[in-house]
């Protein structure tokens, strides 16, 4: 096998290593008025039509947008550095936080870091083309190679914002931006990090933002004592489940049996994930009978609604 076969297989996952000293989120020990302001919920909700949406998206991108301008344009530290009246990879970023709520892209991590890493790359592939005697002729140059290098390192680092590759370009050829320097990269910081504050408060009105901080595994369970490690008598080590693990188990399971279907007791589902555990329900109850085939001559319509009980596994 080729190396060039073998690349395909490539694959480096830094949040396999990262997620292990990342502290799980503390959100569902707050206050339900705090914690929902930084987009926890007890249960997941189902986005608004696109009616509201529309509504939501316009509101928190002029919020958005003008709080960050309003900053950028009457603070005297900033004014010093004669930024331009608004950063244009902002208006992109805008649609991500404040449109496509949840979109992995305009996650706070992906945001924040995203753009953050762009602008870095940016300003420091423009500083070594400004080697070269005629930057103004070759600054079209560096702006695709900083972009080229910011999309490797957002993908690499799980930072994927789609605006952090208009900063990177941006800072190579935008003069204004480009005579700032490394302070560009604090701006970019200071004004995402607005833009992020206007959606928790916006988008969490009637819709929830963000879906995650960090990652959308659930670091509380990845972290989870379940197993517990001791030597063997052969010197090696055996793995044992803890009661404790157990019971955190027996809380998170969905069991199908041809009676029954028993979910956790915070667990809520669709009319398509229902109709789909019904379904399941209905096949082992067949298969407990025998007569596995003759399930798939039964329509719906068929079934009473007393052949389709789910039961919470707890309560709350």
């Amino acid at each position: 096998m080729s190396v060039f076969t073998r690349s395909r297989e490539w694959d480096l996952d830094l949040d396999r290593y990262l997620n292990r000293i990342v502290p799980p989120s503390p959100l569902h020990r707050f206050p339900t008025p705090i914690s929902r302001f930084l987009g926890y919920r007890k249960t997941q909700e189902g986005d608004v039509g696109n009616v509201l949406g529309a509504f939501w998206s316009m509101l928190g991108a002029f919020c958005g947008l003008a709080v960050v301008a309003a900053v950028f344009n009457n603070m005297d530290s900033i004014e010093l550095h004669h930024p331009p009246a608004l950063i244009a990879s902002f208006g992109a970023s805008a649609i991500l936080e404040y449109n496509a709520v949840r979109s992995p892209l305009g996650q706070p991590r992906n945001a924040l870091l995203g753009h953050t890493f762009s602008a870095l790359i940016g300003v420091g592939i423009s500083k070594l083309f400004q080697y070269h005697a005629d930057y103004d002729s070759i600054k079209w140059i560096a702006g695709a190679v900083g972009c080229g290098i910011a999309s490797a390192v957002m993908l690499l680092t799980n930072t994927v914002h789609p605006p952090g590759g208009a900063s990177a370009v941006l800072a190579a050829t935008e003069p204004a931006i480009t005579a700032m320097g490394w302070y560009f990269v604090g701006l970019v910081m200071w004004g995402t990090t607005l833009m992020l504050a206007v959606g928790l408060v916006i988008n969490n009105i009637q819709r929830q933002f963000p879906v995650y901080w960090w990652t959308p595994v659930d670091l509380r369970k990845a972290k989870r004592k379940d197993e517990e490690t001791m030597p063997d008598a052969q010197g090696g080590v055996q793995t044992k489940k803890t009661g404790a693990g157990e019971d955190d188990d027996e809380n998170e399971r969905i069991q199908i049996t041809g009676a029954d279907i028993s979910l956790p007791g915070d667990l809520s589902l669709n009319a398509d994930e229902t109709r789909v555990l019904e379904k399941l329900r209905e096949r082992m109850r067949w298969r407990r009978a025998g007569v596995e085939d003759e399930k798939e001559t039964l329509s719906d319509s068929e079934r009473s609604s007393a052949d389709f009980t789910m039961v919470a596994s707890r309560s709350e």
